[in-house]
């Protein structure tokens, strides 16, 4: 595994040295946790999307980049990455498995016509991050719309509060023609689980009233009408919040006010959306106001107080709307610490610990910079004085968010702050050059890049870049995360971070306003209690994919120990590998395969090689769906938000139907798909594939008017024909396989069976669904299924063999991008693209240069080119390019 990077802990231990047992414990615990982080190193992800706003019919473009440590240096540690499209719901809609190559991944999720508008969240994340805490997963908000089938704007209004909440929704077309009387019904989903469902009716103007009780104000509204297609329409809305007021909180630096001493306080005000908003707060001694904090734009703001117990302060917060509110002060205690850190200014960090006098001694008071349990800094100072003064030099402290732990003899943290600690050194040198000043339409633009100094001993690094024609966003691209961001940021604090791009934007890094976070959200308890236990993962590596189960003598829950397995893909049976159970009957298999391959498991025991053996398939884990900590960024009406969008993309699409390059008929998802099938499986069947999974179904309304079986199948089944009343495959070879209720009978029977008996009959051509039946399906399978199930009494199961079909790894799609200098290429009538380009593979040689090029688009303007990665160094780039197109 890759080291994390931190400073020389050796040297750092000496400034204990070893004069007593508790210099000795405190050795010891820093060395553990130094241990730690080194065997368990935490991996981070980021994904660099193409845009910031979709809608249905698009793709989702995206690059991976896996580092670990402060250091984010690329991670060899895994070697899969899942990635998830979460709905509002918490509903996973999307999910797929990533191969990683030194900590490099790319792919694309492909938006159904049927997607449902609305907030989603991307997610991603490794199997070995989950032996850490989810919040520091890749997690990002996106807003998606549907002009395809939905075709439907929503307007959503708190119209009152009484003792419902009463929304107002409004419903219409893209062209603003109202759904009147409309039959809508809905349901309100909380945390997850439907608590209530009705039905309403639009009136004249479209609109609904949905009363909706006040304890589900958490919650999301989900509805399904038709539209005036007559297609099936479904919304899913936030609700808008039923809070009228803003909030405040105030945060002492270091967790603590103590009194007679000057202290830092931090006060962060929200709306009831829980966006930041500027405000000021005064702190009142009687009548005098002795301090205003003015917050920033993002709603956060610090200042000094002094607390004399002879004049308690009082605060009120005023609003620029002209409102006001009392504001709850936090304690203020007579004994313990209090802390102010200098992180801004000069070439070290302050940090000045006051005590109050009851705790005066010659005890040790320690204080650590550390990340994640990387020990970074240590020193100490004796107790003896009312104010201590700490500093380290910040070019010895690493780029990203560290904490600042003072702890106590005891080790345990008495104070802790966070902070933000930035160099220009952790970013790499960048010029991008164009082949132009400015360009035409339909013209190629070549981009040459140079990454790293003359200087540097390596200078090869991955990037990815995209380019948008900015006329069709309307989303700033500053304020949206970024490479910088997440990996310097997001990464490491937990909770929702407004507008992280706010933070980094144009190569330069918001000092100030980063350390207002620090003190607002960054800081986080470290447990030190638990720090010398030892933590092992619960989560192993994942290098490959992983099919893994038990062995079981048959019937009972015992194991089969050492039983001999074997793993065979339908795909090429010549493909196997070979494996032995172990003594608890566990075994599995490591390997990459793409999706939809479907392997064969088969299993016998060790003595005598039979297969009277139960295998047991253990299903593939993936992290449970929390609640999305970026809700502030959560959006309703996205329709109505988005309708320009809509329209360019419905364009767009146009042209590429007209090419052939998308469906011209819009595709329906499988939930729609099963609704128009109406077919009743029967529960009962014995098709080993499971009820349903078969390549044609027929039931018993379809049998109805059939004289006898034989003559009804007779035409019916796609790719059978019949011979003399018996069943053959059009693809060649014997009789195919007849199997009633589970039992193996002559293929000739099927004249003898009574048709008003079957309850469905079930065809199996596919090598996909044959297989489990071994030699029996060589030349199909036809499972029929009667109304009482009696002769499953004589069925025949297979032993020692099972069919196993679970995600592999995704298979990369190519990027379309028109050639316009290529004589036979398609060329678009109209080039009305978003997205201009998506290279995801830009990789920098050693002397830390890379090209790519592609074309313009009939849109004039200015063009966004965006280019994130890392070199191996760790250093992060992220550079925006405009480029002029003109008509």
């Amino acid at each position: 595994m890759s080291k994390q990077l931190h400073p020389v802990f050796a040297t750092l231990l000496f400034l204990f040295g070893i004069q007593c047992t508790m210099a000795q414990d405190v050795q010891a615990l820093l060395a553990h946790m130094e241990q730690q982080s080194q065997q368990y190193p935490q991996e981070k992800i980021y994904l660099q999307l193409d845009k910031y706003a979709y809608s249905a019919g698009e793709s989702i473009w995206f690059k991976t980049y896996t580092t670990v440590g402060i250091g984010n240096l690329f991670s060899n540690i895994s070697g899969i990455a899942y990635v998830d499209l979460i709905d509002a719901s918490k509903k996973v809609v999307h999910t797929m498995t990533i191969p990683l190559v030194m900590g490099l991944g790319m792919g694309d999720i492909k938006l159904n016509d049927t997607i449902t508008e609305g907030s989603y969240r991307l997610r991603a994340y490794t199997s070995w991050m989950r032996n850490f805490d989810d919040t520091y997963f890749y997690d990002r908000t996106l807003q998606i719309a549907n002009g395809r089938s939905d075709n439907v704007l929503t307007t959503t209004r708190l119209e009152s509060v009484d003792k419902d909440n009463n929304y107002r929704i409004t419903l219409q077309s893209l062209a603003g023609v109202a759904l009147q009387k409309t039959d809508v019904r809905y349901e309100v989903i909380q945390q997850g689980k439907s608590v209530e469902r009705k039905r309403a009716t639009t009136d004249a103007s479209g609109q609904l009233l949905l009363p909706i009780n006040k304890k589900y104000a958490d919650a999301y509204i989900r509805l399904q009408f038709e539209n005036l297609e007559k297609r099936m329409v479904t919304k899913l809305l936030k609700a808008p919040s039923p809070t009228l007021l803003n909030s405040v909180q105030l945060f002492p630096e270091g967790g603590k006010l103590l009194q007679n001493k000057m202290n830092t306080i931090a006060a962060k005000i929200i709306n009831p959306q829980g966006l930041g908003i500027p405000g000021k707060v005064y702190f009142i001694a009687g009548k005098d106001t002795v301090t205003v904090i003015e917050t920033n734009a993002l709603g956060m703001g610090a200042g000094y107080l002094f607390f004399d117990a002879a004049n308690p302060l009082t605060a009120i917060a005023k609003f620029e709307d002209g409102t006001s509110m009392d504001v709850p002060m936090p304690p203020v205690y007579s004994s313990g610490y209090s802390m102010a850190v200098n992180s801004q200014s000069g070439t070290k960090l302050f940090a000045q610990v006051s005590v109050s006098d009851d705790l005066l001694s010659d005890k040790d008071l320690y204080f650590v910079v550390h990340h994640l349990g990387t020990v970074i800094h240590v020193s100490k100072q004796k107790m003896n004085k009312a104010e201590m003064m700490f500093t380290v030099p910040k070019d010895a402290l690493p780029t990203g968010v560290l904490t600042l732990s003072v702890v106590d003899d005891r080790m345990l943290p008495v104070m802790e702050r966070a902070v933000f600690n930035f160099h220009e050194a952790s970013l790499v040198p960048a010029t991008v050059n164009l082949n132009k000043a400015t360009y035409g339409t339909r013209e190629k633009v070549s981009v040459d890049i140079k990454v790293g100094n003359a200087t540097d001993s390596l200078r090869m690094g991955a990037f990815s870049a995209s380019v948008l024609d900015l006329s069709k966003i309307q989303d700033a691209s500053a304020d949206e995360p970024n490479i910088l961001s997440t990996l310097l940021l997001s990464n490491d604090i937990s909770g929702y971070i407004e507008t992280p791009g706010f933070y980094f934007q144009q190569g330069m890094v918001n000092i100030k306003d980063l350390d207002l976070l620090m003190l607002t959200q960054g800081w986080r308890k470290l447990d030190w209690t638990t720090l010398d236990k030892p933590h092992p993962p619960k989560y192993a590596v994942e290098k490959n994919l992983k099919i893994s189960g038990y062995t079981k003598k048959l019937g009972r829950t015992k194991a089969e120990p050492h039983a001999r397995m074997q793993l065979v893909s339908t795909k090429n049976f010549m493909d196997f590998m070979d494996t032995t159970s172990n003594a608890e009957g566990y075994f599995e298999f490591d390997l990459l395969y793409p999706d939809s391959v479907k392997f064969l498991v088969t299993a016998k025991d060790s003595v005598k090689g039979k297969n009277n053996i139960d295998i047991l398939i253990n299903p593939l884990e993936r992290a449970a769906v929390g609640d999305n900590r970026n809700r502030g960024d959560e959006r309703w009406d996205i329709n109505s938000l988005y309708i320009d969008e809509i329209h360019n993309a419905a364009r767009y699409f146009s042209e590429l139907e007209n090419k052939g390059l998308m469906d011209k008929v819009i595709s329906i998802d499988e939930v729609v798909v099963r609704a128009t099938q109406k077919k009743k499986i029967a529960e009962n069947s014995r098709n080993l594939n499971g009820p349903g999974n078969a390549d044609q179904v027929l039931t018993a309304e379809e049998l109805s008017s059939c004289p006898t079986l034989d003559i009804c199948l007779n035409g019916r089944l796609v790719g059978v024909m019949f011979r003399n009343g018996v069943p053959y495959s059009m693809r060649g070879g014997g009789p195919m396989q007849v199997v009633l209720d589970g039992m193996y009978v002559e293929a000739d029977q099927l004249s003898m069976i009574n048709v008003q008996d079957i309850e469905s009959v079930e065809v199996l051509r596919n090598v996909n669904y044959t297989t489990v039946y071994g030699s029996y399906g060589a030349n199909g399978v036809i499972i029929i299924t009667s109304k009482t199930g009696q002769a499953s009494m004589h069925s025949y199961v297979p032993k020692g063999i099972i069919t196993v079909e679970q995600q592999g790894i995704y298979v990369n799609k190519v990027f379309y991008k028109p050639m316009y200098d290529v004589a036979d290429a398609v060329k678009l009538a109209q080039d009305l693209r978003t997205t201009i380009h998506w290279e995801p593979s830009i990789v920098a040689d050693k002397d830390g240069h890379a090209t790519f090029d592609f074309f313009t688009s009939d849109g004039t303007g200015k063009y966004s080119l965006i280019l994130e990665g890392l070199d191996l160094n760790g250093r992060i780039l992220r550079k925006e390019v405009i480029i002029d197109v003109q008509p």
